[in-house]
C-alpha cells in the first residue's frame, strides 16, 4: 500500500515547509507527485532532517523558502509554534511585512472610535485587499468585499501569506494584494500531534485580565481504503482594553471678536473614556483521505465567531453654533496664524457655554463559516486535476444606543488647543445634580448576512523538452448574496440651539431626575497626562439597556413640561420621541440587497529556461472575468403637484427597483524569475488588477425631488404642464451603477540570500495606475428613462501610486557564544501618491476653500519596522518597532464635516510608532512559557485636521493601554 506517512514526511527546514505553506492554490492537500519528485522530496527531508533549527529562525527561514520558490511576488508569516503567529493578531502579524500597514480606527470614515487591535490593512497604501482561507476567497458580512482579519483567531493559523503580484490562475481581485490566511492539514505532520496553549492578558489602564485558550488535535491513519487523516484546532480568546480620547472641533474664521483682524475659533472639544470588551472563538476541522498515489481529497470547515462590546462615557463642550462662541474674559490668546490658543470662552446668547455628557453601549456580533471540500487528481503522469466546492456564510449584527445631558456653566477655559488641551469647568457646579437636563437620544442597530457558493476546476498539464513547462487552464463560478440592514435616528430634548426661541433661556429647562443619575470619574484621564474635568453625572448606563423603554418615558417626561416652551406652537413640530420606523431594519428605507455573480476562465503558461547562462521561469497568463450584479431597492419621490391639480404627479409609495449592472474584464498577467545566482534572484511583474465597489457602495436607494427648470414659470393648469418643464435630482449614499477600480501594475525586485542560515536582503520598485477611483460626485445621468441631476458614489478620477521595499535579515551566528543567539529584521517602504480628481470633489475648509493635491486615503509616504531577537539555550526573545508617517484617514470623517453647511475637513494621522517586546523559555522539548508586552513605550494615536491657511491643527488623541499576556504552552 502507498505509504503517505513517507510521501508527506516534514522535515524542519525548508522544502516540506513549503509544501505545508501552500505556495499554489492546493498545495496543502497535493500528495499527486510524479515518482521521481517523491524520490527527491524523500532525499531531501532526509539530509535536512539532521539539521535542528526551531523557534524564530526556523519560522524565519521558512517564509524564505515560500518567497524565493514562488512564482509571483510573497511575503509570508509562519507560525514559530502550532497556535504561535509571532504577533497576538493576524492584522498585527501583518504590519511587520514590507508594504504593508494598519490603522487602529473600527472604521476610517469615523476616526472618532479608536479599535481595541489593529484593525484595517492596506498593501502598498491600498486597503482594497483581497482575504483569503487556504486559497479560498472569504470575507465578513459589513457590506465590503474583504475580511475583517481581526475577526479571525491567529491561533488557527499556519501562516499568511501576502501576494503582491498576481498570476492568472489566482482569483481576481484586490488592488493592494492578496492576503491568504493558512490554516493546518492533517498530513502536514508525522503520526499524532497535540498541543494546548492557556494565556492570560492584561491591559494596564483598564486593569483587567482575561484568559485565552487554544488547543490543537491532529492524527492520520493507514487504512484498507487509502489513509485518512483529521485535525481539530478550537480557541477562544477575551481581551479587555481602556482607551482615553480627547478631540478639539473645526476652527472656524470670525471678524467679529477682535477689531480689523480675522481670528480662527473652535467653538467645542470632547473627551471620553472607551471600555472595550472582545471576545473570539474559532472553530477548525480538517479532514484528508489519500484513497491512492494518485486521488487526495480534503474537506475543511471553519467558523470563526467575534463579540465586541464597548462603553463609552464622555463629556463635551460645545457653544451650540460656531458663532456663538465669544469671550468669556479677556484673556484671549492666538498663535502666529490667528488661532485660538487659550482663554475663557462664554456665548453671546447669555445662555453660558453648554456641557454635555453621553453614556453611549456598542455590542457586535459576528459570526464566519467557512466549509470547503476539495481535491487533486494525478489522471496521467502529465496531467493533474484539481476541483474545490466552498460555501462560505457570514453574519453581523449591531446595537449601538446613546444618551446624553445637557447644563451650562457660565463659561470654560481653555488652554493648549494647539496640542491635546486642557479644559478648566466650575467642578462645584459639574458635581450639582439640580444643574443637568435630558439632552439627545440617539441609536444605529444594524443587521448583515451574506453567503457566497463557489466552484472552481484547474488542469495542468506538463511538457517535456520544451520552454513552455506546462499549460494551466480552470474555470471559477460564484454566487453571492448579501442583506445589509442599517438605520439611525437621533432625536433631542432640550439642546443649546433652541435657547432664545423655542425656550426663553437655559433656565426654562426642565431638570432631569435625579434616579436617573450616576456620579462618573474617569479615574485619572490619560494616566493623569491631561488636565479635563474628571467628574460630572451621567444617565444611569442601565437606561440603556432598555433603550425603547427609557425613551418613551422620556418623551412622556417633555410633553409634561411644554409649560417651559417660549410659544406653546412649538409642541406641534417638535417631537422628541425617537422615530421607531427609521429603526425598524425590516423596512425597505434601510435595507441593501445585492446578487452578484461571477464566471472567470483563464489560461497560464508556465516557462522555463534552464540552459541559459542565468536560467529564467516563470509565468504568463489570462483571466477573463463577467459579473453580473443585481442590486434591490426602491425609489421614493418627494411631493409635487402640478399647479391646479390635487393630484401627485407621482406615487407617494415607494417604487421597487431592481438595478442591474454587467461588466467584463480581461485581466493578463507577466512574472518572470532570472536566476542571476544561486543566492540572487531577479524579479519582473506586470499585470491588471480589478476591485468590485463595496456592497455598500452599491445602494440601490433612490431619493428623487422634482424641480422646475431654471427659466421654467410654473404653469397655471395641468393642461400647460409638460415634462421636459422639471427635472429630478437625487442625493444617494450608494450607486448600483458604479463601475470597478482597475489597476495596471509593475514590480521589479532583487533578492539575495547571502547565507543558508536566515541571512536575505531585498529590494522591490513597484508602481500602480489606478483608474475609476471611488467618490462622491454630481453629475447628469438618466434613471428609469428620467433625465437626473445625481449627487451619488461615482468613478471619479485616477491615481498613481509609486514605490519601494526595502528589507534585511540576518543572525549572528559568526559570533561566540553566547552572542551567536543575536539576529535582526529590518525593512522599509516608501510610497508616493498623486490623484486626479475633479474639484468638486474635493473636499473644503470651513472659511470655504477648497483643497487640492490630496494624498490617497490610508496611505503613508513612509514606514519602517526594526525587529531584534535572540534565541539560545532555551530562551528567545523579540523586540520589535513599527512606525509609520503621517496618512490621511479620511477627507470625509464623521466629527470633522458638516454637510448642511457644506464644508469637510480632511482628517490626518499624525506620525505612530510602537514598541512590542515577547519572550519565552523551553522548558522541555514538550513545555514552553512565554510572555509579551505590547505599546510599552505607551505610545498615544494623535489625530490633525488641515485646516487650510492655519495649517493642521490637533483633531484627536487617543491613549491605549499597555497590554501584556503570559502563556504556557505544551506539544505533545
Amino acid at each position: 500500500m502507498y505509504n503517505n506517512k513517507k510521501a508527506f514526511a516534514k522535515s524542519k527546514l525548508s522544502r516540506c515547509i513549503r509544501i505545508a505553506s501552500g505556495i499554489s492554490l492546493m498545495a496543502l492537500s497535493s500528495v499527486a507527485l510524479a515518482q521521481e519528485e517523491k524520490q527527491d522530496e524523500l532525499t531531501d527531508a532526509a539530509s535536512l532532517e539532521e539539521v535542528t533549527v526551531t523557534g524564530q529562525r526556523a519560522s524565519i527561514l521558512s517564509a524564505q523558502d515560500i518567497k524565493r520558490d514562488s512564482d509571483s511576488i510573497v511575503d509570508s508569516i509562519v507560525a514559530s509554534d502550532i497556535g504561535k503567529l509571532p504577533d497576538r493578531s493576524i492584522t498585527e502579524a501583518l504590519q511587520r511585512v514590507p508594504g504593508v500597514t494598519v490603522t487602529r480606527y473600527d472604521d476610517m470614515s469615523d476616526p472618532e472610535h479608536f479599535a481595541g487591535e489593529g484593525a484595517g490593512v492596506a498593501v502598498r497604501g491600498l486597503s482594497q485587499v483581497r482575504a483569503e482561507l487556504n486559497g479560498r476567497d472569504v470575507f465578513s458580512a459589513s457590506g465590503g468585499r474583504s475580511l475583517s482579519f481581526d475577526d479571525v483567531p491567529a491561533e488557527l493559523m499556519a501562516g499568511v501569506d501576502t501576494y503582491k503580484s498576481p498570476s492568472a490562475s489566482m482569483i481576481e481581485g484586490g488592488l493592494g494584494g492578496v492576503v491568504n490566511l493558512r490554516t493546518r492539514m492533517p498530513f502536514d505532520s508525522d503520526g499524532q500531534v497535540f498541543s494546548a496553549t492557556i494565556k492570560g492578558n492584561y491591559g494596564d489602564q483598564i486593569e483587567e485580565t482575561n484568559g485565552e485558550y487554544s488547543a490543537l488535535f491532529s492524527d492520520q491513519w493507514e487504512t484498507g481504503i487509502g489513509d485518512f487523516g483529521v485535525l481539530v484546532n478550537l480557541s477562544t480568546s477575551d481581551l479587555s482594553s481602556r482607551a482615553d480620547n480627547i478631540y478639539t472641533r473645526a476652527y472656524f474664521p470670525r471678524e467679529d471678536i477682535e477689531e480689523d483682524q480675522t481670528v480662527w475659533v473652535s467653538p467645542g472639544a470632547d473627551w471620553r473614556r472607551n471600555d472595550y470588551k472582545r471576545k473570539r472563538e474559532g472553530q477548525y476541522l480538517a479532514l484528508q483521505w489519500a484513497p491512492s498515489d494518485d486521488l487526495q481529497l480534503h474537506t475543511t470547515a471553519f467558523r470563526s465567531t467575534h463579540e465586541q462590546f464597548w462603553d463609552e462615557n464622555g463629556f463635551f463642550i460645545d457653544a451650540g453654533n460656531y458663532t456663538a462662541a465669544v469671550k468669556g474674559a479677556e484673556d484671549w490668546e492666538y498663535d502666529n496664524n490667528g488661532a485660538l490658543v487659550s482663554g475663557t470662552i462664554g456665548t453671546n446668547n447669555g445662555n453660558g457655554m453648554a456641557f454635555g455628557t453621553s453614556t453611549r453601549y456598542s455590542e457586535n456580533v459576528s459570526e464566519t463559516t467557512d466549509i470547503s471540500f476539495g481535491g487533486e487528481w494525478l489522471a496521467s503522469e502529465r496531467l493533474t486535476v484539481k476541483g474545490d466546492l466552498q460555501y462560505v456564510e457570514s453574519t453581523s449584527q449591531t446595537e449601538d444606543v446613546l444618551l446624553g445631558l445637557v447644563t451650562f456653566p457660565d463659561a470654560i477655559r481653555v488652554d493648549g488647543l494647539n496640542s491635546a488641551p486642557s479644559i478648566h469647568v466650575d467642578d462645584a457646579f459639574l458635581t450639582d445634580p439640580s444643574n443637568y437636563s435630558y439632552g439627545q437620544m440617539q441609536s444605529m442597530p444594524s443587521d448583515n448576512e451574506g453567503d457566497s457558493f463557489a466552484a472552481r476546476l484547474d488542469l495542468e498539464y506538463e511538457l517535456e523538452n520544451s520552454l513552455i513547462r506546462s499549460v494551466q487552464a480552470g474555470a471559477r463560478y460564484t454566487e453571492k448574496s448579501t442583506r445589509n440592514a442599517e438605520a439611525f435616528s437621533w432625536s433631542a430634548m432640550y439642546q443649546p440651539w433652541q435657547t432664545g426661541w423655542l425656550y426663553p433661556d437655559r433656565n426654562s429647562f426642565p431638570n432631569v431626575q435625579s434616579s436617573d443619575l450616576v456620579a462618573f470619574s474617569y479615574g485619572g484621564f490619560q494616566r493623569g497626562n491631561i488636565d479635563v474635568p474628571d467628574s460630572a453625572y451621567l444617565l444611569n448606563p442601565a437606561l440603556l439597556r432598555d433603550y425603547r423603554g427609557t425613551t418613551d418615558r422620556l418623551t412622556e417626561f417633555y410633553y409634561d413640561h411644554t409649560d417651559a416652551l417660549a410659544d406653546p406652537a412649538g409642541i406641534d413640530w417638535h417631537n422628541p420621541s425617537v422615530r421607531w420606523n427609521e429603526l425598524d431594519l425590516t423596512s425597505p428605507d434601510n435595507l441593501n440587497t445585492q446578487d452578484e455573480t461571477t464566471e472567470a476562465v483563464y489560461l497560464q503558461a508556465n516557462f522555463a529556461m534552464d540552459d541559459l547562462t542565468m536560467p529564467v521561469d516563470g509565468n504568463v497568463g489570462l483571466r477573463y472575468v463577467r459579473t453580473d450584479n443585481v442590486a434591490h431597492g426602491h425609489m421614493r419621490f418627494g411631493a409635487f403637484s402640478i399647479p391646479g391639480s390635487s393630484e401627485p404627479l407621482f406615487p407617494g409609495d415607494p417604487v421597487a427597483l431592481s438595478s442591474e449592472n454587467d461588466y467584463d474584464h480581461v485581466l493578463p498577467s507577466l512574472n518572470v524569475r532570472l536566476h542571476a545566482t544561486d543566492e540572487l534572484k531577479i524579479r519582473f511583474a506586470a499585470s491588471k488588477a480589478v476591485w468590485r465597489p463595496e456592497f455598500w457602495r452599491l445602494k440601490a436607494l433612490m431619493d428623487f425631488s422634482v424641480n422646475w427648470k431654471d427659466g421654467i414659470n410654473p404653469p397655471t393648469s395641468p393642461e400647460d404642464y409638460d415634462p421636459s418643464m422639471i427635472y429630478f435630482a437625487l442625493d444617494s449614499t450608494g450607486n448600483p451603477g458604479l463601475e470597478p477600480m482597475t489597476a495596471n501594475q509593475y514590480d521589479l525586485s532583487a533578492e539575495w540570500y547571502f547565507d543558508d542560515n536566515g541571512g536575505m536582503a531585498h529590494v522591490n520598485l513597484f508602481r500602480k495606475d489606478v483608474s475609476d477611483v471611488f467618490g462622491t460626485v454630481t453629475e447628469d445621468t438618466t434613471i428609469e428613462d428620467m433625465d437626473v441631476v445625481a449627487s451619488w458614489m461615482g468613478n471619479v478620477g485616477t491615481a498613481d501610486i509609486q514605490g519601494a521595499e526595502l528589507g534585511v535579515s540576518k543572525f549572528f551566528d559568526f559570533l561566540p557564544e553566547p552572542w551567536n543567539g543575536f539576529g535582526v529584521q529590518a525593512n522599509y517602504t516608501y510610497i508616493d501618491s498623486s490623484v486626479d480628481v475633479p474639484a468638486e470633489v474635493d473636499p473644503t475648509n470651513t472659511d470655504g476653500s477648497d483643497y487640492n493635491d490630496l494624498p490617497f486615503e490610508g496611505l503613508s509616504e513612509h514606514a519602517y519596522n526594526l525587529v531584534g531577537m535572540y534565541e539560545q539555550y532555551g530562551f528567545y526573545a523579540r523586540l520589535a518597532w513599527n512606525w509609520r508617517s503621517e496618512y490621511l484617514v479620511s477627507a470625509n470623517a464623521n466629527g470633522w464635516k458638516d454637510d448642511g453647511a457644506g464644508w469637510h475637513l480632511p482628517v490626518y494621522n499624525d506620525d505612530y510608532g510602537q514598541l512590542d517586546l515577547s519572550m519565552g523559555y523551553n522548558v522541555t522539548d514538550n513545555v514552553s512559557v512565554n510572555f509579551e508586552a505590547a505599546n510599552v513605550t505607551r505610545e498615544e494615536t494623535v489625530g490633525l485636521m488641515d485646516q487650510g491657511e492655519i495649517g493642521k491643527r490637533h483633531a484627536y488623541t487617543y491613549s491605549q493601554d499597555v497590554r501584556y499576556a503570559a502563556s504556557i504552552r505544551v506539544t505533545f
